[in-house]
């Protein structure tokens, strides 16, 4: 019986030997598949950082062109008549958008709406100051108008849009967000 017993115990402790074996093993393989994801992840991240960086760098610039003062000095010509100012101006923005609507799979849904929302309150601003003023006046008129409201309104869409970009932007490069405005 005594040999019996030695060999139950020989038995039971080569069991209890694999089991301690194959789950070390398992819980090794599993940490390394973890390492592997994460770094994959990472290396998936750091290889998208420059293209999300020059995203924000993109729409940062599509903000600024259609910020009204930098917008009328691109588009107004002597000569022009509000109708045609405000055509112009419309279609400067609207292609503009068009330009980087790409760019949206790169920035936070919070951003990219801030971006939509500017764009959509600028030529909402333009249409509804064109529409007091005869459109056969000189553009000078509606180009005064939209610097003058522009100026006065505090939170100017453009410039809440550009504040999230910066601060978005300055959190993926890992500094602080400077608030601009």
């Amino acid at each position: 019986m005594s040999q019996q017993l030695i060999y139950i115990l020989l038995g039971a402790a080569f069991v209890i030997f694999m089991i301690v074996t194959i789950r070390d093993w398992a819980l090794q393989r599993n940490k390394y598949r973890e390492q592997v994801e994460a770094d994959n992840g990472q290396e998936l991240k750091d290889a998208s950082l420059p293209l999300r960086l020059q995203a924000y760098e993109r729409l940062v610039v599509f903000m600024e062109r259609i910020k009204p003062e930098s917008l009328i000095a691109r588009v107004n010509e002597p000569g022009l008549r509000v109708g045609d100012l405000r055509m112009l101006m419309i279609h400067s923005v609207q292609s503009e958008y068009e330009h980087n609507i790409s760019q949206q799979i790169y920035v936070s849904t919070e951003a990219w709406d801030a971006v939509s929302n500017a764009k959509e309150q600028v030529v909402s601003l333009i249409n509804s100051l064109s529409e007091r003023v005869p459109s056969e006046l000189d553009g000078k008129v509606l180009a005064k108008q939209l610097l003058e409201l522009s100026i006065q309104e505090k939170d100017f869409p453009v410039n809440t849009a550009l504040n999230i970009l910066n601060t978005e932007a300055k959190k993926l490069m890992g500094r602080k967000p400077v608030n601009r405005l």
